[in-house]
């Protein structure tokens, strides 16, 4: 599923689903009904709008003329709790995408509603907002997509009294990994009883991510382990075993927080906001993150770009189509009210609420320049505007590969587990098993197509190969029809 993206991918391995798992799980049963006295029920795990969003829920329940119960779940168990809201036909009507399945997938299985948006809201869209396959099947919309793609989770954010202390500049962050490691080093030789850096290797879906994030812009050609050009998966490529290496270097030194092992993001953020550590990787969520767990640290904010292995190297990374933020749920008693709250996310007012919340970017990216966020944020979205490129997606060029991800089942252990084993010294051999990830992805690709060809859909191997594509330049889809 190379269009899946920083949020769809906030989840533990452990917490996947298989589409015949969302089927066991109760998906596409009765209707639950909707909260007390005919509320809407809206939950999701976006830490850095709390605030904003409870405030929004208020507003919209005058808007609506009915009760919108907004709750905000920790990312790292989020899934879950959606899983067992619908065992029990529980599900809130308005929801986040955290469950890591495709499209269709959620659609199969009666977890998403179409979304019942008007002419004006789809017109405050920006153009290309929408894409078959990722946040419509069929030409009906499904998923509404908040955020810009143009972007990664893999920045390193600093603490500027830390790092100043040590004789670094706040002003010229590191840049490869040798600066990084000197900075780490110049913490560590300090000794004001800091960390050096605080790792969230508890939260195994966020360390794939970053590590998807750091061999890309080392150079793998392609994203989450498959290439581009030929469509094959090679997660035992030299950019991601080096990637890795790199963290077990800095881990095996001890300039990781002892105990970062069994850190969630969440738990990681707060720590580190409380000045234990220098140094902690993450995305343009955590500003708000933070702002929202310990406001009087946002002033002592830095932030570096995302690291290369050695100076020289391109700061290049790609992104698909938006992906979608927020669904209605396919039991929802009032789908209709639950369209309209999600349709109030298209407004100016929503958009202007959204960017000065620093979590992910908003869809134009380029209203960070003047909204109402601290400069280190400011700084990011720049740089992922000039240095995130549009990258190739099967299911952008062929929709009918939608149907192949119906039929995918989770690979587990994945990336992340594979990090946090090799780090916690449970996994010896990293590159034999980034081999066996790479095989088991490829194998279960293989079973997919298989099931999507005999269910008459027109998908093959090929339609994962983009030889076309020019490394560094944005990837054209192919024109509709």
């Amino acid at each position: 599923m190379a269009h899946v993206t920083r949020r769809s991918l906030l989840v533990g391995s452990g917490a996947l689903l298989s589409t015949a798992a969302l089927a066991a799980c109760g998906g596409g049963g009765e209707s639950a009904g909707p909260g007390p006295s005919g509320s809407l029920r809206w939950w999701d795990h976006f830490s850095a709008l709390q605030k904003f969003h409870a405030d929004w829920a208020a507003q919209q329940s005058q808007d609506l003329g009915k009760q919108v119960e907004y709750t905000y779940n920790d990312v790292s168990r989020s899934a879950e709790a959606l899983q067992l809201a619908n065992q029990s036909n529980q599900l809130p009507d308005v929801y986040s995408n955290v469950l890591d399945l495709p499209l269709s997938a959620l659609v199969a299985e009666g977890w998403v509603h179409e979304l019942q948006l008007s002419d004006e809201a789809l017109a405050r869209l920006p153009e290309g907002s929408l894409t078959e396959g990722i946040t419509s099947l069929d030409g009906k919309v499904y998923g509404l997509p908040l955020f810009t793609s143009q972007q990664y989770a893999a920045a390193h954010w600093f603490n500027t009294d830390i790092t100043t202390a040590a004789g670094l500049d706040p002003d010229d962050p590191p840049t490869t990994y040798d600066e990084y490691r000197a900075a780490l080093e110049a913490i560590k030789a300090k000794g004001d009883g800091a960390a050096p850096m605080i790792l969230a290797l508890g939260g195994t879906a966020r360390m794939r991510e970053q590590i998807d994030d750091l061999a890309q812009v080392a150079g793998f050609p392609g994203f989450q382990g498959m290439k581009y050009a030929t469509g094959e998966y090679a997660y035992d490529d030299d950019t991601y075993v080096n990637a890795i290496e790199f963290w077990k270097e800095l881990n095996d030194s001890g300039l990781i927080l002892a105990g970062s092992g069994g850190l969630t993001v969440a738990d990681a953020r707060s720590r580190w906001g409380a000045g234990v550590a220098g140094f902690f990787p993450d995305g343009p969520w955590c500003a708000g993150g933070v702002k929202n767990v310990a406001p009087a640290f946002v002033e002592k904010l830095g932030v570096g770009p995302i690291l290369v292995p050695q100076a020289g190297t391109p700061v290049i990374t790609y992104r698909g189509a938006p992906e979608a933020q927020f669904f209605v749920a396919g039991s929802s008693a009032d789908p209709g009210a639950a369209s309209r709250l999600v349709e109030s996310m298209t407004t100016t007012e929503y958009q202007a609420g959204l960017a000065g919340g620093m979590d992910q970017p908003p869809l134009d990216l380029s209203v960070v320049q003047d909204a109402d966020v601290v400069e280190p944020y400011r700084k990011l979205a720049g740089w992922f505007e000039e240095t995130v490129r549009r990258g190739p997606e099967a299911v952008v060029a062929n929709p009918q590969i939608a149907q192949v991800e119906a039929a995918s089942k989770p690979i587990s252990p994945h990336l992340g587990d594979i990090v946090q084993g090799y780090l916690g010294g449970d996994i010896t051999d990293l590159r034999g098993a980034l081999k066996s990830l790479s095989d088991a992805f490829s194998a279960d690709r293989e079973q997919a197509i298989a099931t999507a060809t005999a269910a008459g859909a027109q998908v093959s191997l090929d339609d994962y190969a983009f030889p076309e594509w020019v490394p560094g330049q944005d990837w054209t889809p192919p024109a509709a029809g």
